[in-house]
């Protein structure tokens, strides 16, 4: 995993966020959408940053266009650090949406206030192929708890842990 810089990209994340209708689906309303417009960010700074092309086409079922193919850029909110042992995840029911060749996880430190400012640091975390994430992914189904952190599912999801990912590359100054 790698540190991404933060700097600048709070009023852009806000703006993108408040921009952005929330998702039927949505458990979080619009601090997901803060969530994900602020990993969207991250995410694109951290290809800007290896002058790897895309486009930000912001669809159902992918966020960005690459070379490589289509990226989803999967967002968590975290009130620690991440380690290489920590979840990934894709929730079941963008399954039928969603689509991509790619996922890039990114993860956000918080301090637990409101609105985009609230995220202190950042981290892409790493990508995976769709197709590999799900033979690798353990699916978890509402109530079941997980014993190694005392994590409860909420809705049926696949996890797979930060060290199965492809890690990413450093960046350059």
């Amino acid at each position: 995993m790698i540190e991404i810089p933060l700097h600048g990209l709070h009023g852009p994340a806000q703006a993108r966020a408040d921009a952005t209708p929330e998702l039927r689906r949505s458990m979080r309303g619009a601090q997901g959408n803060e969530v994900g417009a602020m990993g969207e960010l991250v995410a694109m700074r951290y290809l800007d940053a290896h002058g790897v092309l895309y486009l930000d086409e912001g669809k159902v079922n992918h966020d960005l266009r690459t070379a490589h193919g289509t990226m989803d850029v999967k967002t968590k909110e975290r009130s620690v650090v991440p380690q290489p042992h920590y979840d990934c995840t894709v929730p079941d029911y963008v399954g039928d949406a969603q689509k991509p060749d790619w996922y890039l996880f990114v993860s956000l430190l918080s301090d637990g206030s409101r609105g985009c400012g609230r995220f202190k640091r950042g981290w892409v975390l790493g990508t995976i192929r769709r197709e590999e994430f799900y033979r690798a992914a353990t699916e978890w189904r509402p109530g079941v708890k997980d014993v190694s952190n005392g994590w409860e599912a909420t809705i049926k999801c696949w996890n797979v842990p930060v060290s199965a990912l492809r890690q990413p590359k450093p960046l350059v100054s």
